[in-house]
């Protein structure tokens, strides 16, 4: 049904002409550096690419990222976690040792990134949520400044993206179908439908801890417009994972009547194994996971049809809102196209759902995993020359006067075409 593609990791090239697109999700951080038609992923925690939006709370000097994910499910009271929301808000986190407020733990994330960012360009540009407001955005702007990253204009992540790939809206038969990335294998990618060239509408879904979005935005030859957009809490990343740790849990109760959420570690480790079954599921493969703890331990095989039959409640609710939300946005045709974020993709049903009860003209696509960060870099060059205003862009971006083929190359993650 849907062609995916891997990225590998690899190392700054200290190329100071390039430009960096940062991706900010209640989730995570991700970061490209990009130039000559290329695009690279930067390490942002360690040799990884991406930096969890986590805290720890327990030492007198907080660690950002990994160090705190591994004690998310061991010791959730010593971290932060899920505070993008929540900046501007009055809230805080009270550990061992330390208490953070929201802002706080955005800056220890952006100081996290920081010598990732200037060590390849001087000019970089942020993807922020959708769900985020003005003022939000306005302080995350401040962290970053006083973070020293050298930021030239922030952008929605739903519009951004939509502007750089306008292209496969408007001239759909005219793309070529290839990879863009230093990482991306060519041979891997599959053709993208043909569909009618012209305006048109495009739903792009997302998620991330703290909520399921989506935006419905319309391409015309002048502009991309934000047209509607959603949020849903109630269908979180954070809520998909929650119900699978205890749909796993309660299989262990049946099998050997002991339970991963008794013990810190266990649930622990079990969390750690989510990501491993949310691959397979979507590959249409077993999982194979053994729950374990101090004296005990339990091998479970995950079929796909189990990961959808104990994620499914909350696939309905998902799929009544985005039915609810496409109907009240009153649009006169269709989306011409659904795109899902990488995240999004990866949830057990939503892109086979998505493309069963789709119109045949629609296509459904899931983005690479790097596509907001792009599509941030790739607005970088107008900051600099001033033909985009700096402030913030949420509602519309204005598309140069010729939208070249190359400028929105789609990666192995772009969906095939009916049969």
């Amino acid at each position: 049904m849907f062609g995916f593609g891997l990225l590998k990791k690899s190392t700054p090239r200290g190329e100071r002409s390039r430009y960096v697109g940062i991706d900010l999700s209640s989730t995570r951080m991700r970061a490209i550096a990009a130039g000559d038609g290329r695009t690279r992923a930067l390490a942002l925690d360690g040799d990884f690419e991406d930096l969890p939006m986590t805290v720890t709370l327990d030492r007198r000097t907080a660690e950002v990222g990994r160090t705190a994910l591994d004690m998310l499910r061991k010791s959730p009271h010593s971290v932060c976690s899920n505070y993008l929301a929540l900046v501007g808000r009055t809230h805080e986190w009270r550990g061992p040792k330390l208490t953070l407020k929201p802002e706080t733990a955005v800056q220890l994330s952006l100081d996290k990134i920081q010598p990732a960012v200037v060590a390849e360009s001087d000019a970089a540009g942020l993807a922020l949520p959708s769900y985020l407001s003005t003022i939000q955005v306005q302080k995350i702007n401040e962290l970053a400044s006083v973070a020293k990253l050298p930021i030239r204009g922030t952008v929605s992540a739903a519009l951004a993206i939509a502007a750089h790939r306008a292209a496969f809206v408007l001239a759909p038969k005219n793309q070529p179908i290839q990879a863009t990335t230093d990482d991306e294998d060519p041979t891997a990618v599959v053709p993208l439908r043909d569909g009618t060239p012209g305006s048109g509408a495009v739903l792009l879904i997302d998620v991330d801890d703290y909520a399921l979005n989506a935006s419905v935005l319309l391409v015309t030859p002048a502009e991309v417009r934000v047209h509607a957009t959603g949020l849903w809490p109630h269908a979180s990343l954070r809520v998909w994972k929650d119900r699978l740790i205890d749909s796993i849990s309660d299989r262990c109760v049946r099998l050997c009547r002991r339970d991963p959420r008794d013990n810190g570690e266990s649930e622990q480790l079990l969390y750690e194994d989510l990501e491993s079954v949310l691959d397979a599921a979507r590959q249409r493969q077993t999982s194979r996971i053994s729950v374990r703890a101090a004296h005990w331990y339990q091998d479970l095989q995950l079929t796909p049809e189990d990961v959808e039959t104990w994620t499914q409640p909350i696939l309905n609710i998902a799929l009544d809102q985005l039915r609810q939300f496409l109907q009240a946005s009153a649009l006169p045709a269709t989306p011409r196209a659904v795109w899902l974020s990488h995240t999004a993709g990866r949830l057990p049903g939503l892109a086979a759902k998505m493309f069963k009860h789709s119109p045949e003209h629609t296509t459904i696509s899931i983005l690479p995993v790097n596509a907001a960060a792009e599509a941030a870099a790739s607005l970088v060059p107008r900051w600099l020359t001033g033909t985009m205003p700096r402030g913030h862009l949420d509602s519309s971006i204005p598309l140069e006067r010729a939208v070249p083929t190359s400028s929105a190359r789609p990666s192995a993650t772009i969906g095939k075409p009916r049969k």
